[in-house]
């Protein structure tokens, strides 16, 4: 008797295709699988969807990410007007420097801004990926 994991094995696409219609049997009865047996769908799509699947995300998350919180996406949209220094957002966001440092680290993480020093101050700017993605998800 066989497996789960025997059982459960899919063939190569060569002999899963449908030589007619150049489409793959998404199921059938010698090839188990989880999608409908009557839906189709050609190899190179599903190959390409495959690649896709399997692609690295973590820079696309952690983009995500850092432009799910309003506090980040204000400071985010005050930086397109000018370079700041975190006084100003201090003042005009009423929040602690520590509350604001944990939101600037998050965007200089994903690489939204960066910071310079200027005698006292440290300045904020977007990065040119900040801007291009600022203006991307109509934060202007």
């Amino acid at each position: 008797m066989k497996s789960d994991n025997e059982h459960r094995k899919v063939k190569p696409p060569d002999e899963r295709a449908d030589i007619k219609t150049g489409f793959l049997a998404a199921c059938s009865l010698e090839i188990p699988c989880k999608m409908p047996p009557s839906y189709k769908i050609a190899q190179e799509t599903l190959e390409k969807v495959n690649e896709i699947m399997n692609e690295e995300v973590n820079d696309t998350v952690s983009l995500l990410k850092a432009l799910a919180d309003p506090i980040r996406v204000r400071i985010l949209k005050a930086l397109r007007i000018e370079d700041l220094c975190v006084c100003v957002f201090v003042e005009l966001m009423n929040c602690e420097y520590s509350k604001l440092s944990y939101h600037l680290r998050l965007l200089k993480e994903a690489g939204l801004i960066d910071s310079k020093k200027d005698g006292k101050f440290l300045i904020y700017r977007l990065t040119e990926f900040g801007a291009k993605n600022v203006s991307c998800f109509g934060l202007s």
